[in-house]
This record gives structure tokens, C-alpha cells and sequence, in this order.
């Protein structure tokens, strides 16, 4: 009731009153009130509920009849008295775009009106009430969500800010809002300073909702309402609807809800209604139920795809927790990342209980390796210097009992069966869970490496040339040449959208997606700048679907450095228009605008383009003298002359010149992971990432350029250590794009609205106005 919307010359019911009684001092405030000024009886002791102390209580919590009470708000949110904004997705930020021409600073309450028109319930949770479409209901865990009219609606006419701005939304300047301000007033003047009633219900308030605790967080909210689709809001309520003495069922049976057919129950459901039966259960079987169904692969999470809210990215909590999802299932994540080192050591201490003799030889006979005095010692020198992984995959992937245990404390649902999986898997649940960064099976050229060094042992073992060592030549070429193929397609297309494609421009900046990327290599490769001077038999159309055999892969990189050659050449053709610059991009000279040119290879320092046009001649001729298409032919068709093995070491030869170069180079796209950082007094930084080989590259700060709309250096992403943008320690860096449910819903986020920058605007006119005079 604090924190609603609610209707011109609402008047307050006398069944909202009747149910609270108030104490002898919320008598006397009352009576107080009224003589200065004549408000009603209904509206001063509802205004006094809504205060509920002072220096004592102003109600009496054991005599006010709370099912009374909360039946007729219930009735007065049904009635759409009392209203709530539906803040958990997009959908006011949608409608604020379609509806405001103006940027919705402040809306006063026929805009709030118009904003919220059509528009499910709000679902917000205090303690155990949950209020939604299917009214207030009390749910098996507590959480501290209050309704909020300070909403998230808009983004700013600054396409380089991505905050999404709040506005408040303006309720009616009703009678029980003034007679609110008239009891606040006597309060402050006429009966002395408040006393600490607040820290106390906020005590309270914390116990009940573990505020100290890190393993739970209202943030699961968001991530209900903003990163999963209806669809998969149902199979999460399919899932907690499963059995007889399911949490859901029970929820919904105390609530006097029956739910039989959990299809039936399902269709009767909105959006808002859906997460509000979701809230009906406790944080850990909420998780568990997402979790489950994204295990069974009913929720489809691709790898590298983290889920987060992007409008109520919230934190709460002592340890500022927030909520995200990934393949692995959800987690929740402490703001300060270095507290999942503590996290280990808390589930390491679980598992060994060092009070229990049988247990300390346990894990001194594990740790006998390790320097130190006692136990406690050895465990703590070992949790500081060794890898997480390597502290699972010793301490606890060592037996049943510890990796059931440690599943338990992690909060992997038992349903999740471990003696099923791969070591890799249970150790990328437990870290992922834990808070740490998991170990891609993404290694770039992975599979090429593994069919490259299959296929050399069978060259390897060739003695006298026979008919059986030429077939397992043969059968072993087939997978190599498919993976050699596949690794040029990603490496001529990831080299060709990140040169050519404008990053800043795109509504997903500086994010790589194959498909995507593809589209513009064929779109590039196949114009006329790098056509020019081609020979008729050189002139090959590449297809943006993938259909492009292993001939033109290879001469496609001399076609992308003629293009690019050619762009250097015109580059003021490429030169972005003012009106696509950022505001500060005429005058922040301490952080310079990187992108000036539509085309991010023409921004790169000389040197680096330098290097550029070296190897993308260098990777032709290498695959080239190297006879790969020629080896191919000879091995997969019926042909007489069988490659020499000086041949096919030649051949092997060039395969991993290519790999070396592209990907130290990173014209390939290869996933690069935080490896730690470092800041010294003066504010420099550097932020070490590694890739699959632990190759290492360190981004150093400050960059020496502005806000470049690239990923921040907490995120796994695709790194250009070879493409530096001018003037500046920065390369070119790019967020793992996905394609998902996730990525559907954000295809077109954000939204900005048509604007100019008002200085360059009345600096044109003023120029204008010159030159006709």
C-alpha cells in the first residue's frame, strides 16, 4: 500500500481500517492529527498503519487482525484500486518507446496511467507475501522485494550510455497521500525525533531473509522476468508441479489453490502470474527447478551464453549477491569475485572435518605432498597456490561421498545424477556454481588438432607404402580435411567481420556470431574492391550460408587483404558522420573516440595493419605451398598418384604454421578467459586472460581511448591481440555471441530515440545562418 499507484479521490474503505487496531500512543498521534486539521477518521488511522511508529508503535501488531487485513488490500489490488507496475521484463520499456516521443523523464499520472494501461499486475514480494495476478499469496521462502515506482524505462538519446534511466511513476495526489504528509509532519514537530524502530524490523527483516548469507538473492526475479521466455517459465513450473508432494503443490495448496492438470494450471497463467507461482517457492527449490530442466536440455543454454538481467541487473544483500544463469545452471554470485576462493575453502572444510580424526588422515594423506606443519597449513597453502580446478579435482572428485556431498553444498539438484557425467562436467558444475570461471571445451582449433595429430600418426607409422597403410591414410584424412575446412570458414570469417564490420554502429556492439559474421565476409569477398585484377578463374562468389569449398577458404585471405588495401586507399569513404559520433567524441581529449572510420581496420595503428597484410598473405601462401588443396584431391578422390610422405609432411607442416598464426595472431576467433588482474598505486591496471593453451595476453588501463561499447575485461571474449587501435594500448575485442531464447529477447535492445547533440546542432545553424548573410 506504501509504494502503489493509486486512482483520482481514492477513498480508503472502512474494511481496510477495521481489521488495525492501534496502540494508546496511535490513538493519541491520531487524535492529534485530526484536531489540527479535519481529515478523515479512515484516512488518518491507515496513514498511521503506514507509518506504524514513531518513538513506540503506533499499532498494535497482536490485536490488528492480519488475514482480515490482508484480504481486503487483496481485494482493493483486485479491483484495480491499488496498483502495481509489472517491472520484471521489458514490457514498459517497450510500451514507454511506442508511447513517449519525448524521453519519459517524469510522467505525471495520466502518463503513468496511459504507461500501465493493458499491463499485467505487479508481482513484488515482502517477507512471505507475495502479491501478483493471482492476489496475495504466502510463499515458502522469504524475500525482500517491496513494490517499486521508481522503474527503469529509458535509455537516453547518448547511444555510448547504456544505463537504463528510472522514472518515477506519478500516483494521483490523493486524500490519504496528503493526510500521510500531515502525519509525518505532526510526528516530526509535535512528539520528538523517531526512534529505532527501523534498524530493528531491518534486523529482523535481514534474519529472515539471510542478508548475511551468500548463496541466496532476491535476483532471482529479474533473472526470471528478463532472461527466460513464457515457454520456459512453463517447464520450470512443469518441473516444480511434478509429483504429488511437490514444493509447487504444496505452495499452492496453502494458498487454497488447486492445481490438477498442470497444463490446465499453466494456460490460466500470464506472464506475471507465472513468475508469481514461481515465487511461491524457497530460493533453493526454485534453483533446483531450473536447474533440473536445464540439465535434462529441455532449457537449451548455449556454451559461452551467461544470462543476466539487463534492465534490473540487482545486487542485495550484505555481500551485494546477484543472480545469473549459464549452461550449468543458476548461481549466485557475491560482487567481490575473490570470495569464491573462501567459498571453496568453506565446501573443502564440509567435506573433510577436521574435528574427526578418521577425516584429518584422510586429507593429510592427500595433501602429504604439500609443505607446511599441520593439516590446517597444507590445506591453506594449497587452496592459495593450486588452480580451483585442480583443488576439485584432487580434494573432491576423488569418491562418491565427496562429490555427492559437494554437489549438496553447491546446490546441484540430487535429480542430476553425477556417476553419469564426465570428470570435466562435475568439475565445471562445481565451479561454475562456487563462482569461478569454467573450462571451456571451446579450444578454437581443437578439433583440427586432434585430426591433425591422428592423421600424422597414421603417416607416422607408413613403413613400405601398402594398400593398408594408403586406406588408413585415406579414412584419416576425411574428418581432418572436413575440420580444415570448418577452421578456415571461422577464421575467414571472424578475420573479415571484425576488420570490416562497424562495431560501434550495430545495435549488439562488438558482438561475434558465425552466422553473422559469415554474411559480411561474403559480402566483402565478393565486391568489387576485392575482385580487382582477378584472373576469370579467380573470380569466385562465396556463399554466405557456408557452401564455400576449401580452394576459395584459401584464396580468400589475399581477396580480404585486397579489400582492405583498396579501403586504405579510400578511406574518407569510410569516415563516420557526424551525426553517428558520440558527444564527447569532438572534445574529451583525454579519451579519445577510437572509431572515427565505419571500417575498424582503417582505426588500427599502421603498425598493426601492417602486420594484418602480412599474414593474410602469409596464411595463402603457407596453405599453398603446403599443396593442401592438392593433398586433399589426391586423398579423397579415386586418383593414381598417391601423396609421397614428403609431400604429406609438407602438407602437416603448413596445418600447423596456419594454427600457430592465426591464433596467436587471433584472426581466428578463440576464447580468451580472466586470469586475474592487477592495479599498482598510480590507477594502472592489468587484466591477464589466457586461452586453451594458456597462452596469456594483458590488457593494460588506462587504454588511452573513450568508451568503445567492447566487453569488460570480467567477461570471456574473443581477443585481436594483433589488431591495436591507433594510438592507444587497446585491440579489438568482442563479446561470445549466441543464438538463444535469451538472444531473441534482446535481438533489438537498446532502443534509442532519434536525437541531436544540442551544441553541434546551434553550432551548424550559426554556420548556416553566416553563410547566407
Amino acid at each position: 500500500m506504501s509504494d502503489s499507484i493509486l486512482p483520482a479521490r481514492y477513498r480508503v474503505p472502512s474494511k481496510l481500517i477495521d481489521p488495525i487496531s492501534l496502540t494508546p500512543y496511535g490513538e493519541e498521534v491520531c487524535r492529534h492529527v485530526m484536531r489540527a486539521r479535519s481529515f478523515k477518521w479512515a484516512e488518518v488511522r491507515l496513514a498511521c498503519f503506514l507509518k506504524f511508529s514513531h518513538q513506540e508503535l503506533l499499532i498494535d501488531h497482536r490485536e490488528t487482525d492480519l488475514p482480515r487485513l490482508m484480504a481486503a488490500l487483496n481485494e482493493e489490488i483486485e479491483a484495480g484500486k491499488i496498483l502495481h507496475p509489472f517491472i520484471w521484463g521489458r514490457d514498459l520499456y517497450d510500451k514507454a518507446f511506442e508511447i513517449f516521443d519525448h524521453l519519459p523523464e517524469s510522467l505525471d499520472e495520466i502518463q503513468t496511467a496511459r504507461l500501465l494501461e493493458g499491463t499485467p499486475r505487479g508481482v513484488f514480494q515482502s517477507f512471505d507475501l507475495v502479491t501478483g495476478p493471482l492476489g496475495i499469496l504466502k510463499s515458502r521462502g522469504a524475500r525482500g522485494i517491496p513494490p517499486l515506482v521508481n522503474v527503469p524505462l529509458y535509455h537516453c538519446e547518448k547511444r555510448s550510455c547504456r544505463t537504463v534511466h528510472r522514472t518515477y511513476l506519478q500516483t494521483t495526489d490523493s486524500q490519504i497521500h496528503k493526510t500521510r504528509s500531515r502525519v509525518r509532519e505532526v510526528l516530526e514537530k509535535d512528539f520528538g525525533q523517531s526512534s529505532a524502530f527501523g534498524d530493528f524490523f531491518m534486523e529482523i527483516d535481514n534474519d529472515f531473509c539471510e542478508f548475511y548469507g551468500d548463496q541466496k538473492t532476491i535476483a532471482e526475479v529479474p533473472l526470471l522476468g528478463e532472461c527466460f521466455t513464457e515457454d520456459e517459465l512453463d517447464t520450470f513450473i512443469l518441473v516444480a508441479l511434478r509429483g504429488k508432494d511437490s514444493p509447487l503443490r504444496a505452495a499452492l495448496s496453502n494458498n487454497g489453490i488447486k492445481a490438477g492438470s498442470p497444463q490446465e494450471y499453466i494456460d490460466a497463467l500470464d506472464k506475471a502470474a507465472r513468475i508469481q507461482s514461481l515465487l511461491l517457492l524457497s530460493s533453493t527449490e526454485l534453483s533446483s527447478c531450473i536447474d533440473e530442466a536445464i540439465h535434462a536440455r529441455v532449457i537449451k543454454i548455449p556454451e559461452h551464453e551467461i544470462r543476466r538481467p539487463r534492465i534490473l541487473d540487482i545486487s542485495a544483500g550484505y555481500y551485494n549477491v546477484s543472480a545469473e544463469c549459464s549452461r550449468y545452471g543458476v548461481r549466485s554470485l557475491p560482487d567481490d569475485t575473490s570470495l569464491a576462493v573462501v567459498r571453496l575453502q568453506r565446501l573443502i572444510s564440509a567435506i573433510y572435518d577436521l574435528s574427526d580424526d578418521s577425516s584429518r588422515r584422510d586429507l593429510d594423506w592427500r595433501l602429504r605432498r604439500i609443505e607446511g606443519k599441520s593439516t590446517e597449513e597444507r590445506l591453506d597453502q594449497f587452496l592459495r597456490s593450486e588452480e580451483p580446478v585442480e583443488v576439485l579435482r584432487h580434494l573432491v572428485l576423488v569418491g562418491p561421498r565427496q562429490a555427492t556431498l559437494a554437489a549438496e553444498k553447491c546446490g546441484i539438484p540430487k535429480s542430476l545424477e553425477l556417476g553419469r557425467l564426465e570428470d570435466a562436467e562435475i568439475l565445471n558444475l562445481l565451479l561454475w556454481k562456487l563462482g569461478f570461471n569454467v573450462k571451456s571445451a571451446d579450444e578454437a582449433f581443437g578439433p583440427l588438432r586432434k585430426n591433425q595429430e591422428v592423421f600424422a600418426q597414421a603417416v607416422a607409422g607408413v613403413t613400405a607404402y601398402s594398400e593398408t597403410e594408403k586406406y588408413e591414410i585415406k579414412r584419416e584424412s576425411s574428418p581432418l580435411f572436413s575440420s580444415i575446412e570448418s577452421a578456415l570458414d571461422a577464421t575467414l570469417a571472424f578475420s573479415a567481420w571484425a576488420l570490416t564490420f562497424d562495431h560501434w554502429s550495430a545495435e549488439s556492439r562488438f558482438v561475434y556470431r558465425h552466422g553473422e559474421a559469415r554474411e559480411q565476409m561474403a559480402k566483402i569477398l565478393n565486391s568489387s574492391s576485392a575482385r580487382r585484377g582477378s584472373s576469370t578463374s579467380e573470380l569466385i562468389m562465396y556463399d554466405a550460408l557456408g557452401k564455400n569449398t576449401l580452394g576459395p577458404l584459401i584464396s580468400g585471405f589475399a581477396r580480404l587483404k585486397k579489400f582492405l588495401s583498396a579501403a586504405l586507399d579510400e578511406a574518407d569513404h569510410f569516415r563516420r558522420q557526424e551525426s553517428e559520433m558520440p558527444p564527447y567524441a569532438a572534445s574529451a581529449e583525454l579519451t579519445p573516440f577510437a572509431f572515427f572510420h565505419t571500417l575498424p581496420f582503417l582505426d588500427l595503428g599502421s603498425d598493426s595493419q601492417d602486420a594484418i597484410f602480412g599474414l593474410l598473405g602469409d596464411i595463402t601462401s603457407i596453405l599453398e605451398s603446403g599443396n593442401v588443396s592438392n593433398v586433399r584431391n589426391q586423398l579423397q578422390h579415386s586418383r593414381d598418384d598417391f601423396p609421397s610422405k614428403e609431400e604429406l609432411a609438407c602438407f602437416l607442416d603448413s596445418i600447423t604454421k596456419f594454427i600457430e598464426i592465426t591464433e596467436r595472431s587471433g584472426l581466428c576467433p578463440m576464447v580468451y578467459i580472466p586470469a586475474g588482474h592487477f592495479r599498482d598505486s598510480a590507477g594502472r591496471a592489468s587484466f591477464s586472460f589466457k586461452d586453451y593453451r594458456e597462452r596469456e595476453y594483458i590488457a593494460q588501463r588506462p587504454s588511452g581511448i573513450g568508451r568503445s561499447g567492447m566487453p569488460g575485461l570480467a567477461r570471456d571474449q574473443f581477443i585481436m591481440p594483433i589488431a591495436r587501435i591507433k594510438a592507444s594500448a587497446e585491440v579489438l575485442r568482442f563479446s561470445i555471441g549466441t543464438r538463444s531464447t535469451y538472444d531473441a529477447i534482446w535481438a533489438d535492445w537498446p532502443k534509442y530515440r532519434a536525437s541531436i547533440d544540442g551544441a553541434s546542432e546551434l553550432v551548424r545553424l550559426i554556420d548556416e545562418a553566416a553563410r547566407v548573410s
